[in-house]
């Protein structure tokens, strides 16, 4: 971060944590997104494979299944973004029918959101969703030992704790491979930003809850990605994580070529997209 005055880095902050001033059309990508999770919903009710599915007491606190139809699948698990204060189950179902059309359950997580839960409680939340599909891996038809979780943005940063030793063994050696896009990792400089007004962070729960500063619990794949025109600090948080979790973990980072903070999206809920090959590379690592 550039040297300056209190008063400049927080702008500084808060324009490098603000996505959509670098991307194309950030409302539009999330619309298209949400006409593809009600596309998926119509499809997969019609064939008998989808259900919704309550994992907690909150009213947020569901999931809801695209499966394959098939038993002892490879299940992937989506966290959406929004910084922890905004977005919806939608944002995470986009992907289902690229995700099945490779064999593998999709699973879109929604979870409570700031200011009426705080980020700890998020987090419970985010391993309680996890700890409900390996629960109930048979009935749902998915292999407990091949589900990854991905995430996106504030998704991914979900997604990156679950894996660590911050949680019991349940939870985090139940996670084969890591997909993250976008994410936040190191939550110090996102908690002195625009975005703590909302989620209201304190110093210890920035620190304890940042996946730079632990290791995942197990030597599993992890695949991080950034979109080429996000901001300078996505780019850095992606690959200062990758460092910091390569000598524990099998992890892969690269810059999506032509891709912002949004659009980015768009290579994995589309057949064919670099996201979605990512994604069956993870499945091939998560048992190599």
């Amino acid at each position: 971060m550039p040297e300056s005055s209190e008063g400049d880095r927080r702008r500084w902050l808060d324009a490098e944590y603000s996505p959509s001033r670098t991307a194309q059309d950030a409302a539009g990508s999330m619309l298209a997104g949400r006409a593809k999770a009600s596309e998926a919903r119509k499809h997969f009710s019609a064939h008998g494979v989808y259900r919704n599915l309550s994992y907690g007491l909150k009213p947020a606190n569901r999931i809801e299944l695209f499966g394959t139809g098939e038993p002892a699948r490879p299940t992937f698990m989506m966290f959406h973004g929004g910084w922890w204060q905004e977005g919806t189950i939608d944002d995470g179902a986009r992907y289902a029918i690229a995700v099945s059309d490779v064999g593998v359950n999709h699973v879109a997580v929604g979870y409570s959101l700031a200011p009426e839960a705080t980020l700890p409680e998020i987090v419970n939340e985010a391993a309680s969703a996890v700890r409900y599909v390996v629960e109930h891996a048979d009935e749902l038809g998915c292999d407990p030992k091949r589900i990854l979780v991905g995430g996106h943005s504030a998704g991914a940063h979900l997604a990156a704790t679950l894996a660590t030793d911050l949680f019991p063994a349940n939870v985090c050696t139940s996670i084969a491979g890591l997909l993250l896009i976008g994410g936040a990792f190191d939550l110090g400089p996102v908690s002195e930003s625009y975005v703590n007004e909302v989620v209201r962070m304190t110093t210890s729960d920035a620190h304890r809850l940042s996946p730079i500063h632990r290791l995942p619990a197990r030597n599993i794949p992890v695949t991080i990605r950034v979109g080429e025109h996000e901001p300078s600090e996505f780019h850095r948080q992606s690959a200062d994580l990758a460092d910091r979790w390569a000598s524990a973990t099998r992890a892969s980072f690269a810059v999506v070529p032509g891709r912002d903070h949004f659009d980015v999206l768009n290579e994995l809920d589309t057949p064919g997209g670099s996201l979605q090959a990512d994604l069956l590379d993870l499945l091939n690592s998560a048992h190599s």
